[in-house]
């Protein structure tokens, strides 16, 4: 007996449908305009942190949601953070290797 596969026909009549199925009635995620990373960066190297007030002033002069300028700040920090700490690390770094020659120069010195 032969084996009948049965296709949805949402795939195939109405693939948007299983589209708004899978991902719901999310809008499609726009992009900042470069005015709007312009000034979300100028805020950002006044202060690192995001006070209520200045969410909702941006959010008002920028058209965005107040989340998303919350979350924008929330990964602008994140990637803040990590060039701080790779700062440190070449810093650090570079001291290691000062102290590491200094310290060979003295045991050559010593033999």
């Amino acid at each position: 007996m032969m084996e009948v596969k049965h296709q949805d026909w949402t795939d195939t009549m109405f693939p948007e449908m299983e589209k708004m199925m899978k991902y719901g009635n999310q809008e499609k995620k726009k992009r900042l305009t470069s005015e709007q990373m312009e000034s979300l960066e100028s805020s950002f190297q006044e202060e690192i942190k995001l006070d209520p007030q200045r969410k909702m002033k941006l959010s008002k002069e920028l058209g965005l949601q107040p989340r998303q300028i919350a979350i924008w700040f929330q990964n602008r920090r994140a990637r803040w953070k990590t060039k701080q700490l790779e700062h440190l690390y070449d810093s650090l770094r570079h001291q290691f290797e000062v102290v590491s020659k200094e310290k060979q120069q003295l045991q050559d010195e010593v033999r």
